[in-house]
């Protein structure tokens, strides 16, 4: 089961990032700024709200392409068997349709607002597996080995 974890944790991290950074591309004729646009301190600018709902939905399925693309490499590298990769894939494709279609649901006017997202984002995230008891940053060996207390 932690195996499970470590596959849908960057799915849920990579699809909050997709609603909060800049659009990868800048499309003509929108009102949008474009993708490389920067403020002063050299920092990219995230999207303007409210953003089109056909161009939300184009960065929500980028991001689930590429968490898939991650889970399958790794998966590759890990040499996990044909019958769990199958599992692991079914569970993957439920998320990301239940999360295509939250994505679907708040663009229903036409536009997308950052609260709109943001609600998305929240569904992702609680889509994540969460820790068990005893894997945070200050238990278990490392811990003790640095003289921290759990």
């Amino acid at each position: 089961m932690t195996h499970l974890a470590s596959f849908f944790r960057p799915l849920a991290v990579a699809l909050s990032l997709a609603f909060v950074a800049a659009p990868t591309v800048a499309f003509a004729g929108t009102d949008a700024a474009p993708a490389a646009a920067k403020d002063e301190a050299g920092k990219k600018k995230r999207p303007a709200f409210p953003i089109p709902a056909d161009r939300f939905e184009q960065q929500v399925n980028k991001r689930i392409e590429k968490v898939r693309e991650r889970m399958e490499s790794r998966m590759k590298a890990k040499n996990v068997p044909e019958a769990k990769r199958e599992s692991l894939r079914k569970a993957f494709d439920a998320k990301a349709t239940e999360i295509r279609a939250a994505a679907k649901r708040v663009g229903q006017d036409g536009t997308v607002t950052k609260d709109e997202a943001k609600e998305v984002r929240k569904l992702a995230r609680s889509l994540k597996p969460h820790k068990g008891k005893g894997k945070g940053k200050n238990k278990g060996h490392h811990a003790k080995k640095h003289g921290q207390t759990a």
